[in-house]
């Protein structure tokens, strides 16, 4: 996976109008591709490389990859990063969006990205 490329594609999401439906639909569309492409590198991204932020926004594509990938571990990756997020360490003032630095905190920030990850985990297939 390119983690330049995601981390682009996630800043244009960003840049986006909380009006722009086609906009945001498209740059979901791309960051799941992106993060559907390869999901071993995908589940060591979120593993060692991906920041508080960025999981709090690719949180909005998660169940889109796993309806993709049917990867188990996928989720319990996710499960596993979204419990390093303390609230001693959360610090929502780091934030580059405006947005997170406004409206996110710790208990909004784990009960929606907890919310994604439970979507995720409803799009796998029982086997």
């Amino acid at each position: 996976m390119n983690v330049s490329k995601l981390r682009t594609e996630l800043e244009h999401r960003l840049s986006l109008d909380v009006n722009d439906d086609y906009g945001i639909e498209e740059s979901w569309k791309n960051l799941t591709s992106i993060l559907s492409d390869n999901i071993v590198d995908t589940i060591n991204f979120f593993s060692k490389e991906c920041t508080d932020e960025e999981l709090f926004w690719l949180s909005e594509v998660f169940s889109d990859i796993s309806e993709i990938v049917q990867n188990k571990e996928f989720v319990q990756v996710l499960r596993s990063r979204l419990s390093q997020v303390t609230r001693e360490s959360y610090d929502q003032n780091s934030f580059k969006s405006e947005h997170m630095k406004k409206w996110i905190d710790y208990d909004e920030y784990v009960r929606s990205v907890n919310l994604d990850i439970d979507y995720a985990e409803g799009a796998l297939r029982e086997e």
